[in-house]
């Protein structure tokens, strides 16, 4: 993520997602989308059950709160965005879950939620857009003791990537998605978020993607996707150290359990 103070950085991320989420389509379309295996991991992952009290970080559409709340929770699901906040409102009508997820319109640097107050944290996709020493200390703030924060993200590991970002997209035909302000997460902010957050981190689910954002990028038909994601799991079947250069995760954050005071150790 570039040097940007939070609050500017909020800003221009406010401004490019109103305008995202106001062009998308239908509500039944992100209804009938089936979650990817990674998803489906995470969420078990997050083991969000009955009565949990779930955060989710940058919320956009609205779909992943709807499958926490499916399981029982009760989601506060939070975006930069109103108009992202508006469509997961509706969403949650739409499937039934307007009782369990409560949306609004807030920003991860500043989290107008009281300390220790939520179980559990979901976010996807949503890290590489923050400041991550201030989101870090802020999610570590509202979060329960011992409780467990958990992001599907992107990775800035794979150098052949990184220069394609930088030299490629937007250039020749090939798209730029997102906005002009993020880009992927190093390590160094997965360290510097898990020291804010207060607690340790572990890395599930490395994915290459290699061959296939080219896929996504440029061609961007349905068949070149899936082709060139087999070729990027032949890749990862028998190159093994192509491992390190995954592009997507999915990262377990776990907040320190609380100390008792030192007279009653």
């Amino acid at each position: 993520m570039p040097e940007t103070p939070w609050n500017e950085l909020t800003h221009q991320e406010r401004l490019f997602y109103e305008e995202s989420y106001r062009r998308q389509g239908q509500l039944a379309a992100d209804l009938a989308e089936p979650l990817s295996v990674r998803e489906v991991y995470a969420l078990d992952l997050l083991g969000a059950g009955a009565q949990s009290l779930v955060l989710e970080v940058g919320s956009g559409s609205g779909r992943h709160a709807v499958e926490i709340a499916r399981r029982g929770a009760i989601v506060v699901a939070v975006d930069v965005s109103v108009a992202g906040v508006q469509r997961g409102q509706a969403l949650a009508q739409m499937a039934g879950q307007s009782s369990h997820v409560h949306a609004a319109s807030m920003d991860a640097h500043a989290l107008g939620l009281a300390d220790a107050s939520v179980d559990l944290v979901f976010g996807a996709q949503v890290l590489h857009h923050l400041d991550c020493a201030q989101a870090g200390a802020e999610i570590g703030r509202v979060l329960r003791p011992g409780g467990r924060a958990v992001f599907i993200e992107n990775s800035a590991r794979n150098p052949l990537l990184m220069w394609a970002r930088r030299h490629l997209v937007g250039r020749i035909g090939i798209r730029r998605y997102g906005s002009a302000a993020e880009a992927p997460l190093d390590d160094a902010e997965i360290r510097i978020f898990c020291r804010q957050f207060g607690g340790s981190v572990r890395v599930h689910f490395p994915q290459l993607c290699l061959t296939v954002l080219l896929a996504r990028h440029w061609l961007n038909f349905p068949w070149a996707v899936q082709f060139f994601l087999q070729i990027d799991q032949w890749l990862e079947r028998w190159i093994p150290a192509l491992r390190s250069w995954s592009f997507l995760q999915v990262l377990e954050f776990v907040k320190a359990p609380q100390q008792p005071p030192p007279g009653d150790r």
